[in-house]
Parts: structure tokens; C-alpha cells; sequence
């Protein structure tokens, strides 16, 4: 065997492991966001995204062409906590708040990896269903300066917790929570949990 047949041989087997891990890499990397349509619904409400104000979620499920949409970032949340959803996701999207100069009207087409984001959870803000809302922000710097302007605390994905989604108390129901019976101390608690059973949890 000549030196340049050899020499064209070795090439192409170190070429062989590179070419592999690419095409797995392909394989394994996670789609890209979808521009939301005008025939975009929501998942849980069965309204138009476009009908309400505040972040959207989008969840890409394995087998599905089209993603699942969410009309609030807490109803994205919603979704991978439920037993009964599809658990073959493949990616999840949420609108990043801190390219918006009002949290209520974020750029629709600014989308970040939901378990990449910061969120704000528990702060004065509502979502655009009127009820509490985690706020994505894609830099961690934007989403403490949105918690030291409207309360609230900075958490990653995996800390947010089952009972701020599904059963989430607003700082103002928090505050009538804990005043006597008699001055309205109930209206939190019904609040909250009434919503959550509505996502499957338990009231």
C-alpha cells in the first residue's frame, strides 16, 4: 500500500467518529421555538393566545407536529407537573419578559428554553389571566432588579414548586390571609386553591 493511499485511509477514519458525533448531536438537539399562529390555543383555557396579555409557554412533545400552547408561563409550568400530560418532551419555550419594557407586553417572538431561564415567582405582577404569575427573564441581573421593584423571589426552573403553580397565594391575598377570619382571612386560600384544582391539583 502506497503512502498516500495509506495516508487517505487514516483520514478518513478520524473523519468517521467526527462525522458520527455530529449526526448524533443533530439528533439529540432540541427544536427551535414556534412563531405563534392566529390559530394558537390554549391548552387549558381552549382561548386564543392573543386573547390574553402577560408571557406565553409553548411545550414541543415527541410524536406531535404542532406544539402545545400556553397561555400563561404558569400554565407551562402546569403542564410537566400533571401526571396526566404527555411527559416526551422535547423542549420548552417561554416569552422572555426582560426584553419588554411592560411585563404584561412582552415581545411575542423572544422566545428562551424554559429550564435555561430566571423566573420571578411571587411578586406583585399578575399574569394575563389575572391570576399569580412566574416571570422568565433570559438574564438573571434583569429578573432581580423586576423582584427588588415588585417583590417577589428569583428562582431556576427545577425550583419553583408544585404549590406556587398549582395552589399560588398573591401577596395581597397573603396579607388577607393572615388577618383575623372575620376581616376576610379566607379569600387567599379559596383563591388559590379553586384555580389549582382547575389544573388537576388538589383543592
Amino acid at each position: 500500500m502506497n503512502t498516500s493511499l495509506r495516508a487517505t485511509l487514516l483520514a478518513a477514519c478520524l473523519l468517521l467518529p467526527l462525522s458520527a458525533c455530529q449526526q448524533q448531536k443533530a439528533e439529540t438537539a432540541p427544536p427551535p421555538p414556534v412563531a405563534i399562529t392566529a390559530d394558537a390555543i390554549g391548552h387549558y383555557c381552549g382561548m386564543n393566545l392573543a386573547d390574553h396579555p402577560g408571557p406565553k409557554g409553548q411545550i414541543l412533545v415527541g410524536g406531535r407536529d404542532r406544539p402545545v400552547w400556553l397561555s400563561s408561563v404558569r400554565d407551562t409550568f402546569a403542564f410537566t407537573m400533571l401526571p396526566e400530560e404527555a411527559k416526551d418532551v422535547r423542549a420548552i419555550y417561554v416569552t422572555d419578559v426582560g426584553k419588554a419594557a411592560d411585563p404584561r407586553k412582552p415581545d411575542l417572538t423572544v422566545w428562551i428554553e424554559a429550564r435555561k431561564a430566571w423566573y420571578v415567582v411571587g411578586s406583585r405582577e399578575r399574569g394575563g389571566m389575572g391570576e399569580a404569575e412566574p416571570f422568565p427573564f433570559g438574564d438573571e441581573v434583569a429578573a432581580r432588579r423586576f423582584a427588588a421593584d415588585n417583590g417577589g423571589t428569583v428562582k431556576r426552573f427545577t425550583e419553583v414548586t408544585e404549590d406556587e403553580i398549582l395552589h399560588p397565594t398573591l401577596p395581597s391575598e397573603q396579607t388577607a390571609a393572615d388577618e383575623p377570619a372575620e376581616q376576610g382571612g379566607n379569600h387567599g386560600g379559596n383563591h388559590g386553591g379553586g384555580h389549582g384544582a382547575g389544573h388537576g391539583g388538589t383543592p
